[in-house]
């Protein structure tokens, strides 16, 4: 049954398509999504003084940040997987959900396009990484 009312970011994750498997990045701790529509402008002399736009193309981004662990003992995606995929430039599926039947999936292709490491004295490691969408948006339900 789908999430009902105000929802728990907790619920919310990012992963990754592993071989028809979507696999959780690793120790996150938020998660953001973004989308935009370019707009055209297209005012002109009979605009009556106002501007006047079309919808153009879109772009989507999915971000996030966690606690760092390199790559032992990690169940998910570790920052080691996605420091691998970055260099590389490997197109990976990805989708945003909360795995609840019913509740809102966002999916499609990405290229891991930043990845952050912070390790300050005395305090937890953490990491933040983006994907860049690549083609076109899916939004489905799981």
């Amino acid at each position: 049954m789908a999430t009902s009312g105000l929802v728990n970011g907790t619920l919310i994750a990012i992963y990754k398509d592993v071989a028809g498997t979507l696999t959780k990045i690793a120790n996150a701790t938020s998660n953001d999504f973004d989308i935009t529509k370019d707009m055209i402008d297209v005012t002109n002399k009979d605009s009556g003084g106002y501007k006047e736009f079309l919808a153009g193309e879109a772009g989507w981004t999915l971000s996030c940040e966690g606690i760092f662990e390199e790559d032992g003992g990690v169940t998910g995606i570790s920052w080691k997987d996605i420091i691998t995929d970055l260099v590389a430039g490997t197109s990976v599926t990805v989708a945003m959900t909360s795995q609840v039947s019913g509740d809102i999936k966002l999916s499609g292709s990405a290229f891991f396009s930043n990845l952050t490491m912070s390790a300050p004295n005395n305090d937890a490691t953490t990491f933040s990484a983006s994907l860049q969408g690549t083609g076109a948006l899916t939004v489905g339900t799981v």
